[in-house]
């Protein structure tokens, strides 16, 4: 049987440094983001994932030729009666390959703690009255992004340092097995006159390069530097809508809502997402990112 091993986020290009840790530092400033995403609600047990990051840029002030980023990455994410936490901490160097492109690579390091709930213990239960177990695993990330004013790519490699699900005598399942995991995104940016409209429509990639992909489309149409809206596609499995919205000059918070077009949709299994970003100063320039349609920390895709 395959299932779906590591999470997935409707607002792709608002978690941006979640799925890329190169991502770092392609903003100006500290820049924070927060977020839940509640999927196939309706089912019990049904996946639930929190997260909440931090990203610095350094060296970026005047004309470089590369500077650094760094950041940080915390992550709860539970399915069935699985839970998977993990804790990050990154670091990007950013290229100046031309007046126009940019280039970075980025290595994210931490550890992930695997374990089966205990809510299904049952003492008078031969199969459930044992403790359930809990494996720490370590995991790498390397990440590469190709990014200008009007054009992003990235791709970036979950679960290539250990593959099992073993630490020492602990175990859980028999030969469970965890597939890397590629992120692969690519968006342009397509600016009206003026700048009161901007269309950025997006494509993201999850694969295991041995299973069928997970093919996400998106396209978000952002007016004059407040409001975004956007569609999206997850192929066989949801259509999307989505709103974000810049709050003061530097919060912005994003909401979608996936309508299941799979067989799940039987049981109502819709799924919704909520980010929300935050920088604690406030810029006054525009355009601070290649991806960006507003100054807004998170808000510029």
């Amino acid at each position: 049987m395959n299932a779906q091993q590591n999470v997935q986020y409707t607002q792709f290009m608002l978690n941006d440094y979640g799925l890329n840790p190169a991502v770092a530092g392609s903003s100006k400033g500290l820049m924070l983001m927060v977020g839940r995403r509640t999927q196939w609600r309706g089912f019990e047990y049904a996946p639930e994932t929190n997260f909440a990051s931090i990203t610095k840029d350094f060296g970026k002030k005047g004309i470089r030729r590369f500077w650094h980023g760094v950041g940080g990455y915390v992550e709860n994410d539970k399915f069935g009666i699985f839970s998977n936490k993990s804790i990050y901490g990154s670091y990007a160097i950013h290229l100046k390959l031309s007046a126009k492109y940019f280039l970075s690579f980025g290595v994210a390091g931490g550890i992930k703690e695997y374990a089966v709930t205990n809510s299904i213990y049952n003492e008078f239960d031969p199969a459930l009255n044992t403790r359930a177990p809990r494996v720490l695993v370590p995991d790498i990330i390397p990440g590469v992004y190709l990014y200008s004013k009007k054009f992003f790519g990235g791709i970036a490699v979950r679960n290539l340092y250990k593959n099992t699900l073993k630490q020492s005598g602990k175990e859980i399942g028999t030969g469970s097995r965890l597939f890397p995991n590629a992120y692969i995104t690519v968006g342009k940016k397509f600016v009206s006159k003026g700048y009161d409209f901007i269309v950025v429509p997006a494509l993201h990639i999850q694969t295991t390069f041995v299973n069928i992909p997970v093919v996400n489309f998106n396209c978000m149409t952002f007016f004059r530097k407040r409001v975004g809206v956007g569609l999206s596609y997850r192929m066989h499995d949801a259509a999307s809508v989505i709103l974000q919205a810049r709050i003061w000059k530097n919060v912005v918070v994003g909401f979608a809502y996936d309508y299941t077009i799979s067989k799940f949709r039987a049981a109502n299994a819709n799924s919704t997402e909520f980010m929300m970003g935050f920088s604690p100063i406030m810029s006054s320039e525009n355009y601070d990112r290649p991806t960006g349609a507003t100054n807004c920390p998170k808000f510029e895709l």
